[in-house]
This record gives structure tokens, sequence and C-alpha cells, in this order.
């Protein structure tokens, strides 16, 4: 291909890409990704500080984390390279519409509200800002074993944690006789789950 066809063919798509930026610029709140309105970056916590707050694995089981963003992060709960559940937090400060749905809620595990989100879903609002999330994959969890991974999360930490003006959210202290909340993969937890006042 000559290299004036390939300048042109080049300087084509940029204009093209150029001109479809544009045309979606009116629908940006409706793309993922990104703050909503006028919230500032530095108002919501980074994904990188919810890592250290997920459950420990039971026996042979795995947390793998698999999406980490400003706001938000994922991980996968494994056993045998089966994938048994998503598990999730994330900061509702640029989704406050997310918090509406626990406000009929008449559960609660560790004093927070509790809500089902279909067959295979179960979802916290600690301090009424995080939402803590465990969805059944494959042949799915029953309620109490989602019931349950909800309160293995570290949920007072999590209550306790605030955005920074740095990249990350603010180092917490280690929990008391977990020194850096390791996932090790033989270690238990077994949650008190509370009935609704």
């Amino acid at each position: 291909m000559p290299r004036p066809l390939r300048w042109v063919l080049g300087l084509g798509l940029a204009g093209l890409l150029l001109v479809g930026g544009l045309l979606l610029l009116p629908f940006s709140d409706w793309l993922p990704g990104g703050t909503v309105g006028d919230i500032s970056k530095q108002e919501v916590v980074n994904g990188t500080a919810f890592n250290r707050l997920f459950p420990a694995p039971g026996a042979g089981e795995e947390v793998v984390f698999s999406q980490e963003k400003r706001g938000f992060s994922e991980a996968k709960l494994k056993r045998g390279g089966e994938l048994l559940a998503l598990l999730a937090i994330s900061d509702t400060t640029t989704a406050p519409e997310a918090r509406a749905k626990f406000q009929s809620s008449g559960q609660q595990i560790k004093g927070w509200p509790l809500v089902e989100q279909g067959p295979q879903a179960s979802a916290l609002l600690v301090a009424d800002r995080f939402q803590v999330k465990v969805i059944g994959q494959g042949s799915g969890l029953d309620p109490d074993r989602r019931h349950a991974l909800l309160g293995a999360f570290d949920l007072p930490r999590l209550a306790a944690l605030e955005p920074s003006a740095g990249a990350m959210g603010k180092q917490l202290p280690p929990a008391s006789g977990d020194p850096l909340h390791q996932l090790a993969p033989n270690a238990e937890r077994q949650p008190a789950l509370q009935p609704a006042a």
C-alpha cells in the first residue's frame, strides 16, 4: 500500500474516532466507569483499599482478585478451579441510587442491612456507603453460605474506611489477631449472623 494512502486512511480513522467520541459525549453519564456529577476522584475510596477486607478462603478454597478500580474491587471465590461466587465491595458515593434498595430491608448481618437480589445474590450496605455483595456462580450458593461470606468480610474496618487525597484509601491498623488479613488457604471463619431487630 502506498505511503500517501496509509496516511489518508490513518487520518480518516482518527477523524472518525474523534467524531464518534464527540457524538457519545452527551451520553457519558450512561457509560460505565468514571465518576458521577461533581464528585471528584478524591472523594471515592480506591479499590486497592478494599482488597485486604475480603474474607479469608475456607479449606480448599482460594480468593482470586479479578477487577479493581477507584470505588470498586471484585474477587472470585474458587474451589478446585471451579468458580463458586463473585465477591465485591463498591463505594456507592458515585451511585447513590444503589443505597435505595436497602431502605426497606428487614434483615441484618452484624448490624448492617441485608437485601437479596434474586436467587443467587445477597448484598449488605455498610456505613450507609459501601455495598458488599456475594453472587453465587455455577450451581450457586445457598443463602446461608452467602450470608456467612458477607459476615466474613472485615466489616468494622470497612465502615471506618475513608477516602484520602492520595491514590489509596486511608491505611487502617491491622485488625486484632489478624496482622495483615492475609488470605491463608486453610483459614476458616464462622461469622455470627444477627437477625433483624
